[in-house]
C-alpha cells in the first residue's frame, strides 16, 4: 500500500479509544511487511516498533496516536467512515500513516541512522491518559529526543507549524454539586434554592481570567454543563455543574484551581448551601524544547516547506505527559485549510503525509 492507500484504509476505519484492535493489527501487518521489528510489549492496543541503526548512538522515539472519535461522519468522501458513530475527525489517521511512512523510509535507510528510533502507536489520545499505557513499560528509558505531531486545519499543506515552550494547554475537568433544600416553586422562602446559587457562581468564575489572571497569560474557565430540576413549580435540592479549565503553565493553572474553590465555596455559604467540588487534573501543557524547535525549524526550511509560527491552542494533548519525562517536541503539520478538528465535516488532505515523512525521517537522522 502507498501512502494515500493507507490513509484511506485507517479513515474508513475509526476505532474508539482503547479498542484500537483493527488498527493495531492493521499498523503491526504493514510494518511487519517490511521487515520492521515490533516489540513484545504489554500492551491491549497500540505497537511501539523499532529500528536499529548501523552504528551507535542516540535513542530516539516518534510517537503518533491512533484512536478515533466519537463523531457521525458527515462527508461524501468515497473513503468515508465505515463504523457509523466513529470519525477520524481529529487527523489521527494522518498522524499513523506519517508514523509508518516515516519508519519505512527510515528502514531503507538504517545504514544512516546513530542509535536507535522507536515508533510509538499510541492508544486512547483522546481519553487523555492513553499515553501511560506506553510510558508505563519503561520502553522509552533512556530516550533522548521524542517526536510528533498535529493535523492542523488552519496550515496549508506543506506549511509546518513550530513554537518553542506551550504549544497546547493543561486540561482539568470540572464537577461541582451545589446542595441546596427543595421547595414548591411558589414558595422559594421554605427552601435554599441551588438553581439561583448556581447562577451566582458561574456568574463569578467567568471572572476569574478577566479579572484575576494577568491578559498576558493563556487561560479558560467554561461551564459547559448544567443539570438541575424536574418540574416547572418544583425548587431542587441540588444542582450538578461541569466544565473546563485550560492554561498553559503549572503556576497558572494551581491558582485557578484555588480561586474556584474560595469562590464556589464563599458562594454557596453566602446562599446558605454547600457545594462538593471535584478537579480532575488531565494532561499537561505541551512544552516544546527550545533547541529542538530550531532544529525543527532549520529542518523545515532545508526541506524547501514553510516553516509557520502558530498560536497556542487551548486544545488537550497527551503528548505532554512524554514530554514530562524527556526532551521533546510536536509541530502542527498543515493538512489544507477545512472544517475545524473534531468536525463532522473534517477532511484532511492526504498530500500532507509526505511531507510529514519526510520532515521526520531527516529530523530523526540528524537529531
Amino acid at each position: 500500500m502507498n501512502s494515500t492507500e493507507l490513509f484511506h484504509w485507517l479513515h474508513e476505519h475509526p476505532e474508539l479509544s482503547f479498542e484500537e484492535y483493527e488498527t493495531t493489527s492493521f499498523i503491526k501487518k504493514i510494518l511487519s511487511e517490511d521487515g520492521i521489528e515490533i516489540l513484545d510489549l504489554p500492551l491491549k492496543t497500540g505497537l511501539v516498533a523499532r529500528i536499529k541503526g548501523a552504528k551507535p548512538g542516540k535513542k530516539i522515539a516518534f510517537r503518533a496516536d491512533i484512536d478515533a472519535l466519537p463523531v457521525e461522519e458527515k462527508t461524501d468522501l468515497p473513503y468515508k467512515s465505515k463504523n457509523p458513530g466513529k470519525m477520524h475527525a481529529c487527523g489521527h489517521d494522518i498522524h499513523i500513516s506519517v508514523g509508518i511512512e516515516t519508519a519505512r523510509l527510515l528502514n531503507k535507510r538504517k545504514n544512516e541512522l546513530s542509535g536507535e528510533a522507536l515508533f510509538v502507536f499510541q492508544p486512547a489520545e483522546e481519553a487523555g491518559n492513553g499515553s501511560f499505557e506506553i510510558l508505563n513499560t519503561g520502553v522509552l528509558d533512556g530516550t533522548e529526543a521524542v517526536f510528533s505531531l498535529h493535523s492542523s486545519p488552519l496550515l496549508e499543506v506543506g506549511e509546518i507549524g513550530i513554537k518553542e515552550g506551550a504549544i497546547t494547554s493543561s486540561v482539568d475537568i470540572l464537577k461541582i454539586v451545589i446542595k441546596g433544600t427543595g421547595s414548591h416553586g411558589a414558595q422559594p422562602q421554605d427552601g435554599r434554592d441551588p438553581i439561583a446559587a448556581s447562577a451566582a457562581v458561574i456568574n463569578a468564575l467567568q471572572a476569574i481570567v478577566s479579572r484575576n489572571v494577568s491578559p498576558l497569560e493563556h487561560a479558560v474557565v467554561s461551564i459547559t454543563h448544567i443539570q438541575g430540576g424536574s418540574n416547572w413549580n418544583v425548587i431542587p435540592d441540588e444542582v450538578i455543574l461541569e466544565g473546563t479549565v485550560r492554561t498553559t503553565n503549572e503556576a497558572t493553572r494551581s491558582f485557578i484551581k484555588q480561586r474556584i474553590n474560595e469562590i464556589i465555596q464563599n458562594t454557596t455559604q453566602a446562599y446558605g448551601e454547600k457545594a462538593e467540588i471535584v478537579i480532575k487534573e488531565g494532561p499537561l501543557a505541551t512544552n516544546n524544547d527550545a533547541e529542538l524547535a530550531d532544529f525543527a525549524r532549520k529542518t523545515t526550511t532545508a526541506l524547501g516547506f514553510v516553516p509557520v509560527l502558530p498560536e497556542i491552542s487551548m486544545v488537550g494533548e497527551d503528548f505532554a505527559f512524554f514530554q514530562k519525562k524527556y526532551k521533546g517536541i510536536m509541530v502542527w503539520l498543515g493538512v489544507g485549510k477545512t472544517k475545524p478538528l473534531h468536525n463532522p465535516e473534517f477532511i484532511a488532505n492526504p498530500a500532507a503525509i509526505e511531507v510529514g515523512a519526510k520532515l521526520f525521517l531527516e529530523m530523526m537522522l540528524n537529531v
